[in-house]
This record gives structure tokens, C-alpha cells and sequence, in this order.
């Protein structure tokens, strides 16, 4: 069960096989590192921006790079089911298990902008977790093939999640967090 403020659609992507198998083949995937707790480490997954806004995060910088044809149609029916349109996404491929996101919160905007999130998940799923900040909130949802996880305006300012490592080969997984960016 999700908290309040977050919203868990099962089955929300139409052709989400298609989508997979074409999304790991074609998109353009990058291999960043990062700088945590003063050491340089490889991401543990591969990502891509699209969008009409750059983006950076941890020391990643991302030019804009419009949207192409699969990634418009996923946002259409990301759109559809949410009402609210999207101009940037960042995708994500896992890899397999070993392949992660530790705890954070999307709220690197610029003061005042707390975007809501659209998560696609496509392929294996994975448990995702949420824990509130400063507070007794935890919850766990398993993120399935084609589903479509909300997290609502400002809810990044009172949460964290995270996507953590699991045993076992547990497949590929692509995710695409849908954000409305403004320049």
C-alpha cells in the first residue's frame, strides 16, 4: 500500500512488451559516475534524458534531446491516465539485481517547483520503497511490468524512495520518471 499522496496503476502502459525490448535495444544508454561521502563511483544502471529542458543531478549534466517516437507514446498514455503533460523524462535500465537506486527524493528543483512524478516500470519488477522524512512512514510497493507509480506534487519534499539491489537474476527493468520541467 502506497501513502497518501502516491498512486500505484497496474497494467497502465499499453504495448509495454513492445516498449521494453524496444527501449533496451535503442535508446542511446549512458554510464555515469558519481560522488558520494568524497568518493567517485560508477551509477549502478545506465540512464538517458529527453526533454526540452537539461537537467543535472549529482554531478551529471544532461542536454535537452527531444522525446522520440516510443518515449512520445509512452507519455501519451502516461498523460492520459494522470491528466497532467510531461516535457522531460529520465530513463533508467537495470540491468539485473545488482543494478540500484539508494535513497533519495527527486527535489533538486529550483526553490518553489515540486513537480509531480509519473514512474513507468517496464520488464522485471522490483520493490520500491518509501520512507518519510523525519517521520514513522515506510511503505513498499512491487513496481510490475507496464505499471505506472504517481507520486503527486510536493511529496518529494516529505519522502524519499529508493530502488534496492536484490539476489539473484531477476532481469531487465526499465523505469522512466515523467517530470514537468520549466527552464
Amino acid at each position: 500500500m502506497v501513502p497518501a499522496g502516491f498512486r500505484y496503476l497496474p497494467d497502465a502502459v499499453p504495448g509495454a512488451d513492445d516498449h521494453l525490448a524496444a527501449m533496451v535495444a535503442e535508446v542511446p544508454w549512458e554510464d555515469h559516475v558519481f560522488r558520494i561521502f568524497g568518493r567517485t563511483i560508477p551509477m549502478p544502471r545506465r540512464i538517458a534524458w529527453y526533454g526540452d529542458v537539461a537537467y543535472g543531478y549529482s554531478g551529471v549534466r544532461h542536454p535537452a534531446r527531444p522525446f522520440n517516437p516510443r518515449i512520445a507514446a509512452i507519455a501519451a498514455a502516461v498523460e492520459a491516465r494522470t491528466g497532467v503533460a510531461f516535457n522531460t523524462v529520465l530513463v533508467n535500465l537495470y540491468r539485473g539485481g545488482a543494478d540500484s537506486m539508494g535513497w533519495h527524493a527527486d527535489d533538486d528543483y529550483r526553490p518553489g517547483v515540486t513537480s509531480a512524478i509519473a514512474s513507468v516500470s517496464l520488464g522485471a519488477a522490483r520493490r520500491f520503497d518509501l520512507r518519510e522524512r523525519g517521520g514513522p512512514g515506510r511503505a513498499s510497493v512491487i513496481l510490475g511490468h507496464g505499471s505506472l507509480l504517481w507520486m503527486g506534487e510536493g511529496t518529494q519534499l516529505t519522502w524519499q524512495h529508493q530502488l534496492p539491489k536484490v539476489r539473484g537474476d531477476v532481469g531487465v527493468r526499465v523505469n522512466l520518471t515523467f517530470r514537468s520541467l520549466s527552464a
